[in-house]
């Protein structure tokens, strides 16, 4: 196993257990989402899994890196209000 495989192995392990233990915060369906997407790649694209990975570990480094937070999904009443916009008054 080439040592790249055997670092995003290692990482998947870490995720995994990190939401075993109940210790991340944020929405977990989201986090089991990316997970099983990394476990699904892991057999045949070890690149593809550590871009799941990636996504797994975005909320964490938003935190800790205010500008990665950029790219949040937007509020209900903003996209309410985009909606009303795009609309215009056709339905």
């Amino acid at each position: 196993m080439s040592e790249e495989r055997k670092k995003v192995f290692q990482r998947f392990q870490e995720r995994l257990a990190h939401l075993e233990s109940g210790a991340l915060a944020g929405p977990a369906h989201w986090h089991l989402f990316h997970l099983h997407n990394a476990l699904k790649a892991l057999p045949d694209d070890h690149a593809a899994a550590d871009l799941h990975l990636d996504e797994f570990d975005r909320a964490e480094v938003a935190r800790e890196i205010p500008e990665v937070a950029i790219d949040q999904a937007p509020s209900v009443a903003e996209i309410r209000n985009r909606f009303d916009m795009l609309a215009g008054g056709t339905l």
